[in-house]
Formats: C-alpha cells, structure tokens, sequence
C-alpha cells in the first residue's frame, strides 16, 4: 500500500520538478511572467567600442564567434561570453552563463572565471548585464558600458553593462497545448493546400471542366469524389509496383544476395557445363578409364 502511494506521489512531483527547471536564458518572476533572452543569440558577435578605444564583443546565450588571441586561460576550447580587445592580448570578461536572475527593473546576467586581472592575484575578468524592457527598441538592441572597475581601462577587471531591447520584455511561453495548436494549424494548412491542387488537377483532367469551374469545391460531395479518385490512384500505382517487382528477371529472384552464390544447386551444374574453360567431365572419366 505504501508503495503504491510512494509511485503516485513520484509521478506527481516529477513532472513539477522537470517543469520548474528553466530553459537557458530564460527564466519566470515572482509573477510567473516569462522571460527569454535566446532571440539576442546571433551568428555575429554584438561590438562596440570603450571609451578608450577598445573593441568589445559580446554574445548571448552561447560563446562568442571572434576568435580569441592571448587570453590567459589554459583552456583555448571554452566558451567565451564576452572580451576587451586590448593591444597586448584579449581580456576575457566571463564564460558563457546561461542562466538569469530577475532584478527590479529587468533581468541580469552575470559572467565570472574570465582572464587574470593585472596586478590582482586571484581575481579573474568578469562582467554582469542588466537588460531593460524597452518596447521601444524594435531591434536586438546594443548593450551600454556603464562602468568597469578598477578605472583605468588596462587594468580592468570587472564590467557593467546596460542592455536595452524588446527581448527583456515578458513574452508567451509556449507549452505543450501551444505547441499542439501549431502543429495542427499547419497540418491545416498543408492539407488544405493538397487538397486544391488534387481538386483542381481532378476537374481539369478528370471531368473535362474549363476557367473558373475548375476550381476546387469546398463540398462534401467533391471532397468524397476527390478522396476516392485519389485512393484509387494510390492503389493503382502500389499494384503497379508490385507487378513490375514480380515480373523481374527469374536470375535476380535466385541470387543470393548477401553470398551471390546460387541457390539452385541445378542451375549451378548448367551454368558450370555451358562454361567453355570448364573441362568436360566423360572426357576426362574416358580418359582416366583407357589409362
């Protein structure tokens, strides 16, 4: 009895549990509002310049595309979310972290485990990104440098950055029943098409009609007439088929394929007498014979 409570009980809590995990960068409120940040992950990295004349690149949700060149990471095979092209070397600003927190007044991104800070023993390149819903911004947007720390643009190690962008703001999750209406909507759509190709090829060629009469008829007379004529075609080219793979050369039908070797030990006597290199068999009996 315990155990059949127990099964109820795990049935119950698994799905909540795989359901509350999020996807990457995307994430719920306290108000079950969602949030899905994968739209600002591009094929070409997001760049801008410091104030200093640094070129920064930056992508979302997955590494960056511009390869990196004198980073200071041992691991040349990781996923960059962000550096500061310097002119002795890149400065990494974080690794790829596809998991957001939801802060007053957006969502934040933090990135740590970047490049050794100079002069700071220990510390690594990090950055964090606060995206603000602005409706405004029809595009992906550009992020902001708001600040980096310490001040002097060589020796930074920490980054601030500001991302204003429509992809911030709330958007519908599609679920199950979201992803089921989708299907079926196409599924619509493509039978609907097909039928109106089939119905207009069956009044053309079928029953000889011209100009706008031709057309399909949504009815459910003619989509019975088109469904019969249909099956029927099907049916006549599956025997058709099945007719020309019967009637193949007998040859083919008794060659093993797998061995190619004869399955008829008869057929394999003829074909070795028709042989003109094979030596004739009473010959060479008669032979051994008068020997």
């Amino acid at each position: 009895m315990l155990s059949y409570w127990w099964r109820l009980g795990l049935l119950l809590v698994l799905p909540s549990a795989i359901f509350a995990e999020e996807k990457p960068c995307t994430v719920h409120d306290s108000a079950n509002n969602y949030y899905d940040l994968n739209p600002l992950r591009t094929s070409k990295d997001h760049q801008f310049e410091t104030d200093g004349g640094h070129t920064v690149y930056l992508n979302l949700c997955g590494g960056i595309k511009t390869k990196p060149w004198k980073t200071g990471l041992d691991d040349s095979h990781i996923d960059i979310a962000g550096l500061v092209r310097r002119d002795r070397g890149d400065f990494v600003i974080g690794l790829v972290n596809t998991t957001l927190e939801v802060k007053d007044g957006g969502l934040m991104l933090r990135q740590s485990q970047g490049s050794p800070c100079t002069g700071m023993e220990d510390e690594r390149g990090s950055s964090t990104i606060l995206f603000i819903c602005d409706m405004s911004v029809y595009s992906a947007g550009k992020p902001v440098l708001l600040d980096s720390w310490p001040s002097e643009e060589d020796r930074a190690c920490h980054y601030e950055f500001e991302w204003r962008t429509h992809y911030a703001c709330p958007v519908g999750e599609r679920g199950f029943f979201g992803g089921l209406i989708v299907f079926l909507t196409i599924s619509t759509i493509i039978f609907l098409m097909a039928f109106m190709v089939i119905s207009t090829i069956y009044n053309r060629f079928v029953l000889r009609q011209r100009g706008f009469d031709q057309l399909p008829k949504f009815t459910f007379g003619h989509a019975r007439e088109v469904w019969e004529v249909s099956s029927e075609f099907v049916h006549a080219l599956v025997d058709y088929v099945a007719a020309a793979w019967n009637t193949r050369p007998s040859g083919f039908r008794n060659v093993n394929s797998a061995s190619h070797h004869w399955t008829s030990r008869d057929e394999e006597e003829a074909l070795r007498s028709s042989d003109p290199l094979e030596p004739n068999r009473e010959y060479a009996h008669g032979t051994e014979e008068g020997d």
